[in-house]
């Protein structure tokens, strides 16, 4: 089992995209925030780009956050979690997200 810390660069944007290898497979997140409610959500696409979870949000101490959706054909086993790292239980807002609020995808996989 191992821990990998996504490389969440906030620079302003409202909506960002990067991908990550995952378990041997690629795959694309893409994070857009909504102003309304103060949150960011995600979206993940297989290599294809199609996409495998839509519209989920990113708060902290969500520890189902994407195993609870997940078919394993269509994704790794793991699960993302949503973690501030000053351990003060912050949720991502569009300011400290990918400052002291981060996402870390924790693999069933050794």
């Amino acid at each position: 089992m191992s821990i990998k810390e996504f490389a969440i660069i906030n620079q302003g944007p409202k909506f960002y995209e990067f991908s990550s290898n995952l378990d041997g497979q690629r795959y694309y997140f893409n994070y857009s925030y909504n102003e309304r409610n103060d949150t960011w959500y995600l979206t993940i696409r297989n290599a294809d780009r199609d996409i495998v979870l839509s519209g989920l949000a990113c708060l902290t101490n969500n520890y189902l956050m994407v195993s609870r959706f997940v078919i394993e054909e269509f994704f790794p086993v793991g699960e993302i979690q949503i973690a501030d790292v000053n351990d003060d239980g912050n949720d991502p807002s569009y300011l400290n997200f990918g400052d002291n609020v981060s996402a870390f995808y924790q693999s069933v996989v050794s």
